[in-house]
Order: structure tokens, then C-alpha cells, then sequence
């Protein structure tokens, strides 16, 4: 890990619409960007300004993930903008681990790979000892739907259970109709079934959200649990992803999670979390809800979701720098803090 530097060295692995976010948030801040990493395709042998919508080189060419140069990395931390499963995650972790780089991943099994893969969570306990570096998730989870939820509880002398609700519209998180369509969104209930998505692993990992928060109040985890369902309406639902500018009635217009955590104290967490195209009237927003001594509700309004994602892994990179070594969730960090005064835009 590089040492010294006033202004952490990144490195970018997956330069999709997060990695392009990152990098742009870096270049304008002045932060030294060392190598950015991405499948076979187009992206690769490209200057990484060119591909993140700069219009202007960076002096950093975008490498073929297989076959990049991962022994000379002079970076403090790589951002991992891959996948959601540690499985899916594991070579970049291994390769930018093994370069002394800390991790910053955006993936949903990331912030607490111990619940979602205990075997894959032990390989990245010891890849991140091994180093001396240190291994976080985060994203937009970590103030909205983990910190949020810690705080909710703080005023409580008694708490007997908590609970989160949120819609999220996912017409604001894509970009195309192929993005839009991992919710399922335009299949028929027989293909989301068909698909497997009940049973889908990244999805499932919003068991954990409950979980995060119960244990970072200190309470000993029995079991998390996840279901998920279709959601279907019954009136044609605007779209701008095709010509028609509507889904027809019956088609699955999102994905609902019902997630529960207990614990040996018996204190339970609960979830409801829908990800669905918004009918007129809707609002993203996400809230938790103590039931204890005083009873607490807080309530965020996501209103850039894509932007509050990327600012939520952009804003943890000092964090993680100084953390200690091994897998340290957010939720033991501390409540996230801007970097506008650190790290403010360079002006030309």
C-alpha cells in the first residue's frame, strides 16, 4: 500500500456505470487514479477518461481484468464496481488484495460476506491479514440503510424490534432496457419463477440489512432469512426503455423482499424492501422503525440514487485507509462523513 501520499491512489476494477462514476468523482477531485481493470470488450485499450465521459484523457488506459498488470500497483485502495456475489468478486479481490491494495467493494454480499459466503468470507479474512489491508462493502446501503437504521435505535432505553420499508424506483438506477430487466421487469410471473429469482443469491442478500443493524446495536445473531415475490399490476405502467412508452397490466413490474433476522436476546429485525416501477404518487424513501422506549421512525428520500451510491463508496475511501486489517463492515465505522472540504473539486 502506498504511504505518505496527502490524497488516496485508486485503483478501478469494473469501469461500468459505477467504476465511470468513481472515477469521474476522483479525476475531479485531483485523487490520483492508478489503474482501472475491466472485462474483454471495447472499454479495454481505452484511456480511462475517454470511457468514464470526461472528454478528456487521464493518462490511464482501462486493462483487460485476465490478463492486467497487477504487480506494480502504487495504489491505497482498489474499488471493486464488479458484481453483487463474492464469488462472482473473488479474483479481484485475490488480485488487488495480493498488490497490497485495500478494498472498497459495491456488491450486496460484500457488506457482510461472513452471513452470505462464511467460506469465501474466511478466504478474504486471510487475503486481507495476509497484506495488512482491509476488506469494506458500501454503497448506498451504508447510509441509508444501515446507518439510518443505527441511529433510529440510539435514543432507545428498550427495544423490543425494528423494522425497515423502502421502494426503490429502478428506472433510476439503469440505463437501458437490458440493465432494467434484472428485476425482472416486462417477464411474465411464470419466467420470473422459470428464471430462479426467488432463489437468487445477490438478491437474498438483503437479509443481512435487519441483521447489519442488530448486530452493530450489539445483539447475538440466531438466523437471517429472505424471501422474495413478484410484484404485479393490474394498469399499464410508463417506461422510457420502449417505444410503446408502457409495460402492459400482468407483467412483473419489480421484485419484493420480506427479510428477518432474529436474535438469542429475542429482539427480531424485520424488512420489506420493494425495488418496482413507481406508479403515479410514488416516492423512493426508505424508513426504520424501533418499536422500544421511545418508539423512533426516520425516514430518507433517496433523490439520486445512482449519484447517492457512488458519493456512499466515494466518501468511505478514507475509512477504509485507516481501518484496521481484515473484513470491517461500515457499520463499525462510524456514521459516514462528507469529503466536500477534504477533497473539494480542482478548478481549472
Amino acid at each position: 500500500m502506498a504511504s505518505g501520499a496527502s490524497l488516496p491512489r485508486i485503483a478501478i476494477y469494473g469501469v461500468g456505470q459505477y467504476g465511470c462514476m468513481i472515477a469521474r468523482l476522483a479525476a475531479d477531485r485531483g485523487l490520483p487514479i492508478i489503474a482501472a481493470y475491466n472485462r474483454a470488450g471495447p472499454k479495454v485499450g481505452q484511456d480511462l477518461g475517454r470511457v468514464a465521459g470526461l472528454d478528456r484523457d487521464l493518462g490511464v488506459i482501462v486493462q483487460d481484468c485476465e490478463t492486467g498488470d497487477y504487480g506494480n500497483i502504487d495504489a491505497d485502495v482498489g474499488v471493486v464496481t464488479h458484481r453483487d456475489l463474492l464469488s462472482a468478486n473473488m479474483d479481484a479481490y485475490r488480485r488487488l488484495m495480493n498488490a497490497g491494495l485495500n478494498i472498497a467493494c459495491h456488491g450486496v454480499q460484500s457488506y457482510l460476506p461472513q452471513s452470505n459466503d462464511p467460506e469465501l468470507a474466511d478466504e478474504i479474512e486471510a487475503l486481507a491479514q495476509t497484506n495488512g489491508v482491509t476488506f469494506t462493502g458500501c454503497g448506498i446501503w451504508d447510509m441509508s440503510r444501515i446507518w439510518s437504521g443505527i441511529l433510529t435505535a440510539g435514543p432507545c432505553t428498550e427495544i423490543s424490534s425494528i423494522h425497515i420499508s423502502s421502494l426503490t424506483d429502478p428506472q433510476g438506477q439503469c440505463n437501458s432496457i437490458e440493465q432494467i430487466k434484472q428485476y425482472c421487469i416486462s417477464d411474465t410471473v411464470e419466467m420470473f419463477y422459470e428464471k430462479g429469482i426467488d432463489r437468487n443469491q445477490a438478491a437474498l442478500a438483503k437479509k443481512t440489512i435487519p441483521e447489519m443493524v442488530l448486530r452493530a446495536l450489539g445483539y447475538t445473531i440466531i438466523e437471517s432469512t429472505a424471501t422474495i415475490e413478484p410484484v404485479v399490476y393490474d394498469v399499464p405502467v410508463e417506461t422510457k426503455f420502449v417505444p410503446e412508452g408502457h409495460f402492459e397490466p400482468g407483467l412483473v413490474m419489480g421484485v419484493r423482499f420480506h427479510c428477518k433476522t432474529t436474535t438469542e436476546e429475542g429482539v427480531t429485525g424485520t424488512g420489506l424492501v420493494d425495488q418496482r416501477m413507481f406508479l403515479p404518487g410514488d416516492v423512493e424513501h426508505m424508513y426504520w422503525e424501533v418499536d422500544g422506549v421511545p418508539r423512533n421512525r426516520t425516514r430518507v428520500e433517496r433523490l439520486d440514487s445512482a449519484h447517492a451510491t457512488a458519493g456512499n463508496l466515494f466518501n468511505r475511501i478514507p475509512d477504509i485507509i485507516a481501518a484496521q486489517p481484515g473484513i470491517v463492515p461500515v457499520y463499525e465505522m462510524g456514521p459516514l462523513r462528507p469529503t466536500a472540504r477534504i477533497w473539494p473539486k480542482v478548478t481549472a
